[in-house]
């Protein structure tokens, strides 16, 4: 997963063209030049001095310019993950690291960026890209949720909410000499699998966050539910109706967001069934669900989506063809 979301803008272009400041704001040379060569760690406290610094701090255009500069200093991306502990360790704690790619060379050591407790690194599933600094990690198997910002090494773990279905690893048949057919279970450490899909958006007409769960209910009943950082109350029903085609979502495999929309990829309903509108799409500020229409051909070499450079792509596999 890489660290940075999309290229970002060139700095210099954007010093050309300033806000303009109110006579009590910080001056933009003081954003420009001194703020965003600040590490994020120390960026995010400043907003506490005025209102007009925390307007400052918090625009679109100083998270732009201060990501233009940290890519302009590092030059190389940086690759980040996540491993189990020492063996010495308790097996419930997840490490997350980084550590700089240079094209043919060996990478450095990572940084260690965060440990997080009671949470298993065998069944870690995390968000594609980062949101707005925050990256979603949850545990396949029950929903426990958390959200991260790898910059500043703080960490929010979510309220509970409901259980979903199961889905239980078919038993592995071998036949032993004889001819007598022996079920060994699974070995996968997925089982059980929670038939459930999260991802994390952003909405811009708010400045809120946004975690969004779409999950089969143990009665069968597909539900989607949101929850907002920062805002008291917990999970609730999302707005809008949640659509038929919801049912076929891949469980386990995030959303990517895109522009104000998160966008799952559906498998068919039937082995023979390409459905056309394979992309189930979710307006984070309207709360939403709509779909996106592909060509048969196309959808049906679908792998999976992805987020480049702000726009929404589908990785195809063209094996199957020979």
């Amino acid at each position: 997963m890489a660290s940075n979301d999309s290229s970002p803008p060139d700095a210099k272009r954007l010093r050309r063209s300033p806000p303009s400041p109110s006579s009590s704001s910080p001056d933009h040379l003081l954003v420009d030049e001194i703020l965003t060569r600040l590490p994020i760690a120390a960026a995010v406290r400043l907003p506490a001095v005025s209102r007009d610094w925390n307007a400052a701090l918090t625009s679109d255009y100083f998270i732009l310019a201060h990501r233009a500069r940290a890519a302009a200093a590092r030059r190389h991306p940086e690759l980040l993950f996540f491993a189990p502990p020492e063996p010495r360790k308790t097996s419930s704690t997840t490490t997350f690291y980084a550590c700089s790619l240079r094209g043919g060379e060996a990478p450095a050591a990572a940084r260690e960026l965060l440990t997080i407790d009671y949470f298993s690194a065998k069944h870690a599933v995390t968000s594609p890209t980062p949101c707005r600094g925050l990256t979603l990690v949850s545990d396949g198997r029950e929903p426990r949720y958390h959200l991260l910002n790898l910059s500043t090494g703080d960490h929010v773990t979510l309220p509970p909410c409901q259980p979903a279905a199961e889905l239980h690893s078919e038993p592995i048949a071998r036949v032993l000499p004889g001819g007598i057919t022996s079920y060994l279970p699974s070995m996968s450490p997925w089982d059980p699998f929670e038939l459930s899909t999260t991802g994390l958006g952003f909405d811009a007409a708010t400045g809120e966050h946004k975690v969004v769960r779409l999950f089969k209910e143990r009665n069968g009943e597909h539900v989607c539910e949101v929850y907002t950082l920062g805002k008291p109350g917990g999970w609730r029903p999302c707005t809008g109706r949640v659509p038929a085609s919801a049912a076929n979502f891949l469980p386990g495999l995030p959303p990517v967001f895109v522009n104000g929309y998160l966008y799952w990829l559906l498998q068919p309903a039937a082995p023979s069934d390409w459905q056309i509108r394979r992309i189930l799409s979710f307006s984070v500020g309207a709360e939403q669900f709509g779909s996106v229409y592909m060509p048969p051909r196309l959808s049906s070499r679908m792998r999976h989506l992805t987020n480049l450079d702000g726009s929404l792509c589908a990785v195809f596999d063209n094996r199957v063809e020979g």
